[in-house]
């Protein structure tokens, strides 16, 4: 992991878009109704799919970045941490809807559980802040855990 914090930024620009990719797939996988669309409804819900998860990366990274302005050299650690869990969740739902062919609750539970597991797990074991910013950081992880549920 260590080796992994010490990319440049187009690298860490492309884990970026790797795990804004993956979102997308999952929310496209998870869509029963983009078949049955027409090719210009498919591409605009393509672009607002997109657009949601870009934002939602966004949202995340600076709500992080808001509970941690008092300490430096951590946004690479931050951004590469919520990449792999992000991509961890959104993987683990497509593979799941597309064995089961659907979603609920207890779906996004279990994928959220190990996805946004594993963020909180390498932010408290790899990002260099405090520990009460590690316990804020924590507990935002677990708020949208549970807003990710619905």
């Amino acid at each position: 992991m260590k080796k992994l914090y010490k990319l440049d930024k187009l690298s860490v620009l492309g884990i970026i878009l790797i795990s804004i990719l993956m979102t997308v797939i999952e929310m496209i996988v998870s869509d029963p109704n983009v078949s049955q669309m027409p090719q210009m409804g498919k591409w605009l819900k393509l672009l607002l799919y997109v657009i949601g998860a870009v934002v939602s990366f966004a949202i995340g990274y600076w709500l992080f970045t808001l509970l941690l302005r008092n300490n430096d050299n951590y946004k690479v650690k931050l951004v590469i941490n919520l990449a792999i869990g992000l991509a961890i969740e959104a993987v683990l739902i497509t593979i799941i809807y597309l064995i089961a062919k659907k979603t609920n609750v207890w779906v996004n539970g279990i994928a959220g559980v190990l996805g946004f597991g594993t963020l909180a797990l390498l932010n408290w074991k790899f990002l260099e802040v405090p520990q009460s910013d590690k316990i804020k950081v924590s507990v935002l992880t677990g708020i949208w855990f549970v807003l990710a549920l619905f």
